[in-house]
């Protein structure tokens, strides 16, 4: 598993995982590099934590480091999940603490999720080991919100970072001011567990994976982090702590690779910029504008437009009218003629699903491109377009079955695909010229048709 915590879920399984890299790598600036600055690596290899920070031609970037924590399997030499805690871009500092405030007080004054524990202590407290670290005392004590026992397992001149501060606590003193104070904003029911630790053979480093409880056992959303803390070996004190909370409520983790798949691709090829403009002009026209086509826009709700909807995906690839159930609505045929012609020629573009490949992913995946090209032709292939992954295969490599999912495989590499979709469109375009007979002949349905369109929104997109 891999906890990437900008995004909102954790990501699972190897071939999920390599998606993720792969679209990741696809969004970062090339010259952009991660730079481990300390790693501890427990004494059984079953743990890995590192503290990092990023660099942009070697230039190191501010507010741009982080906490990672690794479990490994130590068999098959391989890590099994992975935690990232990048550092906040904003420092809310004690804004955020207000927060935690406001919420302690309606918590503390509803009874919702406190839960009274004998003596301030916690229920999720765990009885410390004889060998436990100073880490590991520290953690125990804040729990019990015994600041003066947490401040006791630091050095006299220790510098503790809470990333979501500016600036450094320096000092014994400035630590338990800052403990003191956040320990006043939280309920008293919210305990640190610690999910990991990774403690080195000399035990003077130790990198922390937790989460927050409410302390009836459950894990409250979006309070996981990492730390990482230098221990003086001789004394066993903390002297320098680097603490990463996970980012909060909004994470903007899909928006930073949109953003900068967009602005990576177009810099290599501006030609993206054409079915990103057209996506701006048919998106405006055909859903917001007024005058321009006619009939109400979309944001208009009108009932009869939503309606025809309706009634035309009823009647999609023409099955229903041509079956003669009698759920089938009637719709004008010249109107699902070209409404069903554009869906087979929408329907051909699973044809090129081969393009979606556990090597060659696109961030906004061609299957769900071509299921909403069958709604909304336009308004799915143009994203597509703007931002697929240009393909790296070299003259004489190929592609071959195997490499694909398996909807791909089957719907992409179906020889009956084009018959199929080419009946389909021919007789689309039949069923314009002469189904329903009731519509009358040529010029009677096409002068119903021009009618229909002059105020129609959706025939005229079409």
């Amino acid at each position: 598993t891999y906890a990437d915590t900008k995004y909102y879920d954790t990501i699972v399984g190897r071939s999920d995982i390599k998606r993720h890299l792969y679209l990741e790598e696809g969004a970062l600036p090339e010259s952009q590099t991660r730079v481990i600055d300390e790693i501890v690596v427990d004494a059984d290899n079953t743990a890995i934590c590192t503290q990092w920070h990023i660099e942009r031609d070697g230039i190191a970037i501010e507010n741009e480091r982080g906490c990672s924590f690794y479990t490994v399997n130590v068999v098959e030499n391989k890590i099994s999940s992975l935690m990232d805690v990048p550092e906040p871009k904003s420092k809310p500092g004690d804004a955020g603490l207000n927060v935690l405030n406001a919420a302690s007080k309606i918590i503390d004054g509803t009874g919702v999720g406190y839960l009274e524990v004998d003596g301030g202590a916690s229920a999720s407290s765990s009885v410390l080991s004889a060998g436990a670290t100073c880490v590991e005392k520290y953690f125990d004590a804040w729990n019990r919100r015994d600041m003066t026992a947490a401040v006791a397992c630091f050095a006299e001149q220790c510098s503790y970072e809470d990333t979501q501060y500016r600036d450094a606590f320096v000092g014994k003193d400035k630590l338990e001011a800052h403990l003191l104070r956040v320990a006043d904003c939280l309920p008293k029911s919210f305990v640190f567990v610690v999910d990991s630790l990774a403690v080195s053979v000399d035990r003077t480093k130790v990198g922390v994976q937790w989460h927050l409880e409410n302390g009836d056992g459950e894990a409250l959303p979006f309070t996981r982090g990492c730390s990482y803390y230098k221990l003086d070996g001789r004394t066993g004190l903390i002297v320098e702590g680097f603490d990463v909370p996970e980012p909060a409520v909004v994470k903007t983790g899909s928006l930073q690779l949109l953003g900068g798949t967009l602005q990576r691709k177009v810099s290599a090829e501006p030609i993206r910029l054409i079915p990103i403009a057209v996506w701006a002009a048919y998106m405006g026209i055909v859903f917001i504008s007024d005058g321009i086509l006619p009939g109400a826009n979309a944001l208009q709700l009108e009932q009869r437009t939503w309606e025809e909807v309706r009634d035309l995906s009823i009647n999609f690839f023409l099955v229903s009218p041509l079956l003669h159930l009698p759920f089938a609505p009637v719709v004008h045929p010249m109107l699902e003629g070209v409404f069903n012609l554009l869906l087979s020629w929408a329907a051909m573009f699973a044809g090129f699903l081969s393009d979606e490949r556990e090597d060659k992913p696109n961030l906004f995946p061609m299957l769900p491109a071509v299921a909403g090209m069958q709604f909304l032709t336009s308004a799915f292939l143009l994203p597509y377009l703007a931002l697929r992954t240009s393909e790296q295969l070299e003259v004489n490599d190929a592609v071959y079955k195997s490499d694909l999912g398996t909807i791909e495989s089957t719907l992409g590499e179906f020889r009956g695909l084009g018959a199929l979709m080419a009946t389909v469109g021919t007789g689309s375009i039949a069923w314009f010229f002469g189904g329903r007979p009731e519509f009358g002949g040529f010029g009677e349905r096409y002068a119903s048709f021009i009618d229909l369109l002059s105020i129609d929104r959706v025939g005229s997109s079409f």
